[in-house]
């Protein structure tokens, strides 16, 4: 699946046009920091939770695990957002490269979610993935991930600590806003 036309990978730095805002978005996606791996019940679906919670020494919010792996095949995602509401005007909410292109969202599905309450997302460029999480909230999606390989993932919400949202605090920190998920 090609990626969106919003995303634009150069030299190991991933640079985002967020629609009209006109913003971009430079994010390395080195492999540190935690890892996980998903568990399969039937050997064909695997189960991968994360979690957004507030890090404790920082006060930033957070993936976790920022870094994975599954099994190639079916995945099942589950997201639970600790983090506040927010309101992201100008977000990409569509989601994109799930099964039926559909997400969760405290048991609703949606294609496309509402900007009044969107916290962070959950986006792989080279998987042609976008999923948004609101606030307070438990997202789970569906893909399928049938190409071995490290694919890195980043939030594209405007969570960092410059004026634009886009750059320091999480959004620089590797392991925050940012990881790679691991297919094998």
């Amino acid at each position: 699946m090609k990626a969106p036309a919003y995303y634009n990978a150069v030299a190991g730095v991933l640079a985002i046009d967020v629609l009209a805002m006109l913003v971009a978005l430079p994010v390395a996606f080195p492999s540190t920091g935690s890892t996980a791996t998903a568990t399969s019940t039937s050997g064909q679906t695997s189960y991968m939770n994360l979690t957004i919670a507030f890090n404790a020494t920082t006060g930033w919010p957070q993936y976790s695990p920022a870094n994975f792996s599954v099994p190639q095949g079916r995945v099942v995602f589950t997201i639970t957002d600790q983090d506040s509401v927010a309101n992201w005007t100008g977000c990409p909410c569509t989601v994109q490269g799930t099964v039926n292109g559909v997400e969760t969202i405290n048991g609703t599905p949606y294609s496309t979610v509402p900007t009044s309450n969107v916290a962070h997302t959950f986006s792989i460029p080279a998987l042609g993935l976008n999923v948004v999480s609101p606030g307070l909230s438990l997202v789970s999606f569906t893909m399928d991930v049938t190409k071995a390989g490290t694919y890195s993932w980043f939030c594209m919400d405007p969570c960092g600590t410059d004026p634009g949202g886009f750059s320091g605090g999480p959004m620089s920190a590797p392991g925050y806003m940012s990881g790679t998920m691991t297919v094998s």
